[in-house]
């Protein structure tokens, strides 16, 4: 939905329809004239990914997973603020940079990315020529598609 203003950041109006929560999508409201429409946009993915995960973990959703992950990095670093602020901050440096092999993020939170909000193989394919985090996590991807049969 457009929002008529000006804005920022867009933001997940609602992660699911009230009736019909396991086929229906999520609703995004993006500002008119936002400053950068792309940053903007991926605010509001990065918001619905955060209450679309936290739903789906429902109250076990400081222990489990994404959302259950990036609050315990979160809080282990003893960080203020609101826990999904920080969460789209890094969520847009995720799609931003790192996508393009730019290491913005703090080890721990590209690992929680990697496996809970993974690139597409070709991105990760790509990736893994980029650097030897990139090349680490992507030996993990394979160990771990190695394992899942057993």
């Amino acid at each position: 939905m457009l929002l008529p203003c000006y804005g920022e950041y867009g933001v997940c109006w609602e992660p699911f329809e009230r009736f019909n929560r396991a086929g229906s999508r999520g609703r995004l409201a993006v500002a008119m004239y936002p400053k950068d429409l792309r940053v903007a946009i991926i605010a509001a993915v990065g918001d619905l990914r955060w209450q679309v995960a936290k739903e789906k973990a429902q109250h076990y959703w400081m222990e489990e997973g994404l959302t259950g992950w990036y609050y315990q990095w979160f809080s282990d670093r003893k960080m203020k603020g609101d826990v999904k602020d920080a969460f789209i901050g890094d969520y847009i440096l995720w799609i931003t940079k790192e996508s393009e092999g730019t290491q913005k993020l703090d080890r721990e939170v590209r690992d929680i990315f990697w496996r809970y909000l993974p690139f597409p193989q070709e991105v990760k394919d790509k990736l893994k020529n980029r650097g030897f985090v990139y090349q680490e996590l992507y030996k993990k991807d394979q160990n771990r598609a190695m394992s899942d049969g057993y």
